[in-house]
């Protein structure tokens, strides 16, 4: 695999990369949305991203739900 410019900050060392990307166009008339997602791999295969990927929304997610959650109590 080849060395990064950035491997000679950290010798014996490579990078590689996987990019995801989310586009969100609103039509100002309609109101209307399209998403748009788009990766793009140098290196990390797709599957590995996946795994990663889902555990760092997994993470996010029940950071976010946290403040409604912590104190939740159900009645009878």
């Amino acid at each position: 695999m080849p060395e990064d410019e950035d491997s000679e900050k950290q010798p014996g060392t490579f990078e590689q990369k996987f990019g995801f990307f989310i586009l969100e166009r609103v039509n100002k008339k309609t109101n209307q949305m399209q998403v748009e997602l788009r990766t793009k791999s140098e290196g990390i295969p797709l599957a590995e991203a996946v795994v990663i990927l889902e555990g760092w929304v997994k993470r996010v997610k029940r950071e976010l739900q946290r403040p409604y959650t912590e104190n939740l109590k159900f009645g009878k």
